[in-house]
């Protein structure tokens, strides 16, 4: 048996997101040695102002004001989210060869999913709930990754489930985590992924460059990351259909009298025409001020007890480009627009259903996920290995362009699935 270097492993997992964290999880469950590269820290999370801008790292998608906002810290960006669940599309995924039943189901008896029962929402999302379905729309609860047992007798931000817990329990397994790790290149040589070569930050002014190597390497570094370190290493044809970004509005009003209180974001909502989606966008109060202090909506900052809200999602077209620094360029047609219109004026009309007043939005400033990079059958196989053996791919980046939700439950299974095969072949 061949005695490992220091800096030899079974699999390098670069990024610790909810793929990276459950492959890492999976593998050291099966005594496999796993290196896993964390660009962001491992400070303690907080769902505070302070707590959430030191890991949050807003991307911006164009020459206005479009962004995204992904978190850099260990468990990736579940530190962020909403915790709102959208299944993967089983039959989707068999048309490119993978099945995810047996991985589906396993997520589905591990992970806390639930609907938020009426006595942990908020008042406006009730009230919404009430509005909504007097103007004839199905608004309807979805699932969520929160932990009831966790919430007392309101929402909590520690009841969400985050990708940090199944790090921690590969940490305990014997993975090693090495945080502030910016991945430089990926090592091929004879068209084999056999290592990394990466910049570990010591201080503020001070790195080191170091590198590792593997019988598997693994990117899974995320949507707004994975595709430049791909092309960078080499992998052709990454981006070349432009990508989606799920744009959308934020829009909030103001109901004398509401008694708002802190909720979990998401947890109801509807499908529009066109497959607009309208969902309940009441943020908790902890981030309420920063938001409206953001937005210049001086009115609403010391207004959260009256403050109602609801986002608007639309499905836009693969356009714009990944430039060759990395940075994203995102542009609209005519439909696109006028789906953003419609589905405005229908959160609109449901606020004034509520009672609101004094209804603002924050423009076209935010954007869900960023997909259509990369793609199944034409940039990875069936396994997510990509033209370079050794090397897969497992992240939202990867997720089929039709499959546009909330991706953790998707990722979860695909870790689960890319771990399988792995095993077979370490």
């Amino acid at each position: 048996m061949k005695i490992k270097k220091d800096n030899e492993f079974d699999a390098i997992v670069i990024g610790s997101g909810t793929c990276g964290a459950t492959i890492a999880r999976e593998l050291t469950r099966q005594n496999k040695t796993v290196l896993i590269l964390e660009r962001g820290g491992n400070t303690v999370l907080k769902e505070s102002f302070m707590g959430l801008a030191t890991i949050a790292d807003q991307v911006f998608l164009g020459d206005d004001k479009l962004s995204t906002v992904r978190a850099l810290t260990t468990g990736g960006s579940t530190s962020l989210y909403f915790g709102v669940v959208n299944y993967p599309q089983e039959e989707t995924f068999r048309k490119v060869g993978i099945d995810l039943s047996q991985e589906l189901d396993a997520v589905r008896k591990e992970l806390p999913i639930a609907p938020v029962p009426d006595s942990l929402l908020g008042s406006q999302a009730i009230k919404l709930r009430e509005s909504a379905n007097a103007l004839g729309h199905a608004w309807l609860k979805n699932d969520m990754l929160v932990d009831l047992s966790k919430c007392g007798a309101g929402y909590s931000y520690d009841a969400k489930w985050k990708a940090r817990s199944y790090v921690d329990d590969a940490v305990a397994q014997g993975a090693t985590l090495v945080n502030r790790a910016t991945v430089l290149s990926i090592i091929i040589e004879d068209k084999v992924a056999v290592g990394v070569e990466y910049r570990v930050k010591k201080s503020m002014f001070g790195s080191e460059i170091k590198r590792a190597y593997g019988a598997r390497i693994v990117v899974a570094a995320g949507e707004l990351a994975s595709p430049k370190l791909l092309r960078d290493s080499g992998v052709q044809g990454i981006g070349q259909r432009g990508f989606y970004c799920n744009p959308g509005y934020a829009i909030y009003g103001l109901v004398p009298g509401l008694n708002a209180s802190s909720g979990f974001v998401g947890s109801m909502g509807c499908v529009y025409e066109d497959g607009i989606e309208l969902g309940d966008a009441n943020i908790p109060q902890s981030l309420h001020r920063p938001m409206m202090i953001g937005g210049m909506k001086l009115r609403h900052l010391m207004g959260f007890s009256d403050c109602i809200g609801i986002g608007v999602k639309v499905k836009d077209k693969l356009s714009g480009r990944l430039k060759e620094d990395g940075r994203f360029f995102k542009d609209f047609d005519k439909e696109d627009i006028a789906k953003l219109d419609k589905g405005k004026d229908a959160a609109i009309r449901i606020l004034k259903q509520a009672g609101a007043g004094h209804i603002v939005d924050f423009g076209l400033t935010a954007a869900g996920r960023v997909g259509g990079l990369l793609s199944i059958g034409e940039h990875v196989d069936h396994k997510l290995e990509t033209q370079f053996r050794n090397l897969h791919v497992c992240d939202g980046s990867v997720i089929p362009d039709d499959m546009r939700g909330t991706p953790t439950v998707t990722l979860v299974s695909m870790g689960r699935y890319l771990s399988r095969h792995l095993l077979k072949a370490l």
